[in-house]
């Protein structure tokens, strides 16, 4: 009787042992528990951290920047150029391309490529037509962000040859830099189109003002127009179309000279000659 009352008893002890450990077991997960939950939203923390920082950003100034580069990049190769036209550092359509890849999408490098370059007999020459609408950075415009590789900067121009016309240059985020992967023009309403015709003439009547005796010592955009103009003996009233387009990397005038030439309804230029005018004292040579 008192052998099965011990083992009874061992066996109630033995039962109390296995369930204490049981519990210390459990009481020692659920403590562990709050410290993984700490670890890994301290990991999910860095991650988030680190995607941020992968993030390019692009700021105004720096948009400024791709753009004048978008259009050195063109205007660099167009002046290259030897005695007949042919540019001096391309063969091939298909290596103009991969230039302009540099500073521009696929897509719009074959846009430039087919519709300013020919190739013949080994040659690639520039075709006589109206010039791409580049940014003005010194005119107003508008910055903003798309999505996180994407940004647009808007601006609104006007002239003789595109009207009214607000443009939109996309940049974007490829290879770790920054690209510009789309031009979008859009024609203004007719309010604007009026305002900018009326700028245009008041523009005309200060260039008759100027053209008979152009101050070289401040050279504007106008007067470096009025200097070509009086360099080609070309008249205020004539068909014949002076306009500056930007400056090259010495602060020169370069102006397009151009005749527009209609076909049924449509219209498109045929270029003169482009030519440089001295920032310093005003002397015009013909840009080879």
């Amino acid at each position: 009787m008192k052998k099965k009352l011990l083992f009874v008893i061992l066996v109630l002890l033995l039962s109390l042992l296995v369930m204490a450990c049981t519990q210390d077991d459990k009481d020692e997960n659920e403590t562990e528990d709050p410290e993984n939950e700490v670890e890994e939203s301290a990991e999910n923390s860095e991650q988030d951290e680190s995607s941020e920082e992968d993030t390019p950003t692009l700021d105004q100034e720096q948009a400024k920047e791709v753009l004048n580069e978008y259009q050195n990049k063109f205007m660099s190769v167009i002046e290259n150029t030897e005695d007949d036209g042919a540019l001096k550092d391309y063969d091939s359509k298909e290596s103009l391309k991969e230039e302009f890849m540099t500073i521009m999408s696929e897509e719009l490098a074959d846009s430039f490529v087919a519709h300013y370059f020919e190739e013949d007999n080994g040659k690639v020459y520039t075709v006589s037509t109206e010039a791409p609408v580049w940014f003005d950075e010194d005119s107003d415009f508008s910055f903003e962000q798309v999505n996180d590789v994407e940004y647009e900067v808007t601006q609104e121009q006007s002239n003789e040859l595109i009207g009214n016309v607000r443009m939109t240059y996309v940049i974007a985020s490829t290879d770790d830099s920054w690209i510009v992967s789309e031009v979008r023009s859009e024609d203004l309403n007719g309010e604007n189109i009026e305002n900018g015709e009326g700028e245009e003439q008041a523009s005309d009547e200060n260039n008759t003002d100027s053209n008979h005796e152009t101050d070289t010592s401040e050279i504007t955009n106008t007067k470096a127009e009025d200097l070509v103009r009086n360099h080609l003996n070309i008249s205020q009233n004539s068909d014949i179309h002076v306009v500056m387009d930007h400056k090259d990397d010495d602060g020169n005038f370069v102006v397009q000279v151009y005749e527009l030439v209609s076909n049924g309804e449509t219209s498109h230029t045929a270029t003169i000659g482009w030519y440089i005018v001295d920032q310093e004292d005003g002397t015009v040579e013909e840009m080879m």
